[in-house]
């Protein structure tokens, strides 16, 4: 071997070296399994810090930061350390070499095999990891046909959609989105996705005429090639009044999940929603290939990441908690509340706070995302919200189905 040669070779080596290895997603979902099982275990359900973090394993805060960013490599023993502290053993599944990075929601614009429409942009974003670990597990790991991402107004539910579906692109052959807000009926939902997909497959665009024979041809693209569907806003089209089920004229909706989630195919459909659709409810199950995620808040430590990004703040630990508690870590109510700290307190979390402690509702824009949410209950829902307030504690089934008035609103109460 020449001068040259050895010297290529030491590079590589040494390149392989500091490249390292990072958690997969499979890896990182069983450490997020037995830190969350840890945390419930040792601290209450609170989440371990970093410092927490460097007690327990040993490992360097750089170390621990490249292992949680999950972009930069690592060695293997260091894993191997991280997984040992919470009683795991590494298995080769558990790692594989930093991919590439992601290409972004612009540059994927410009992809002819990708179709982001009206996406939102999710290039500032926190926390979740535990969620995109699971979406991954389910739409790539276990190719599931249909998984409904599902939580309250402004939860994050299109962002953690984009984010999911950058980190599988390269899992898939095609990726088209579609926003449901304007309330396109299936026909011309269906139209549209056929005018995308035929040209890529060389077919002349001659759209059937039917909504069936639409359908028909749609699934055949399905099973051709794999191809991720992400379908935004599904709540516009369902029916406010009956929980899950489609407004009138859009009933064909149901059918078309129907098919997604009961026919073969190698494809997924990726749908965001404030309520589960029907459909979902009655296919889902852990054996099932449709599957559905309810996002909850973001954590305080992921809050406290918003506000950064919006300036600077001043509070204590218990003033922040109980800060971003009280809004339940919705993301989009964490920067209006960081917006109006700014403006109207100057970044000093003491004084919001204490407006909360006493009861008086400050930021208008919140109620109005809360205003939205509850005119989409039944009334026999919101009455029983009502009577929630009333008691502002937590209160037993039976108690509270004996306290609601009139038989209707009691069969609405479980047993």
């Amino acid at each position: 071997m020449n001068a040259n040669a050895k010297k290529a070779k030491r590079s590589g080596v040494a390149s392989a070296r500091v490249r390292g290895v990072i958690l997969s997603p499979h890896g990182w979902q069983r450490f997020q399994a037995a830190k969350q099982q840890a945390e419930s275990k040792e601290s209450w359900g609170k989440r371990f810090t970093q410092e927490d973090l460097n007690d327990r394993t040993g490992l360097s805060p750089n170390t621990l930061a490249r292992i949680l960013n999950r972009a930069l490599g690592v060695d293997r023993q260091s894993l191997e350390i991280l997984f040992q502290a919470f009683g795991l053993e590494l298995t080769t599944a558990d790692y594989a070499p930093p991919a590439a990075a992601p290409k972004t929601l612009e540059l994927q614009r410009e992809d002819p095999q990708q179709d982001w429409d009206n996406a939102v942009d999710a290039s500032v974003f926190y926390g979740r990891e535990t969620e995109l670990a699971q979406l991954w597990q389910w739409v790539v790991a276990e190719r599931c046909r249909v998984v409904g991402l599902l939580g309250l107004g402004g939860i994050g539910k299109s962002t953690i959609a984009v984010k999911a579906a950058l980190q599988m692109q390269s899992d898939f052959e095609v990726v088209v989105w579609r926003s449901l807000a304007n309330a396109p009926s299936l026909d011309d939902l269906l139209t549209s996705l056929l005018k995308f997909l035929m040209p890529l497959q060389g077919d002349a665009p001659l759209i059937p005429a039917t909504l069936n024979e639409k359908l028909v041809l749609l699934m055949q693209y399905l099973r051709s090639q794999r191809c991720l569907l992400i379908l935004d806003n599904a709540e516009t089209i369902l029916h406010s009044e009956q929980v899950g089920q489609w407004q009138s004229d859009y009933e064909a909706y149901g059918q078309f999940l129907r098919t997604l989630g009961e026919t073969t195919h190698q494809s997924c459909c990726l749908l965001t929603s404030r309520e589960k659709p029907r459909e979902i409810a009655l296919l889902e199950g852990e054996q099932s290939v449709v599957r559905s995620l309810s996002l909850s808040g973001l954590t305080p430590d992921d809050g406290r990441a918003i506000f950064r990004q919006k300036g600077a703040f001043t509070g204590s630990e218990a003033e922040w908690q109980t800060l971003i508690n009280h809004y339940g870590g919705n993301p989009l109510a964490l920067k209006l509340v960081a917006s109006a700290t700014q403006d109207l307190f100057n970044g000093s979390i003491a004084e919001v706070v204490s407006y909360l402690n006493q009861g008086t509702f400050v930021f208008e824009d919140i109620r109005n995302v809360l205003d939205r949410q509850f005119n989409r209950l039944s009334s026999e829902e919101q009455k029983i919200l009502y009577w929630f307030a009333i008691y502002r504690e937590p209160v037993a089934i039976s108690e509270l189905r004996e306290n609601v008035i009139g038989a209707a609103s009691q069969q609405t109460v479980p047993q």
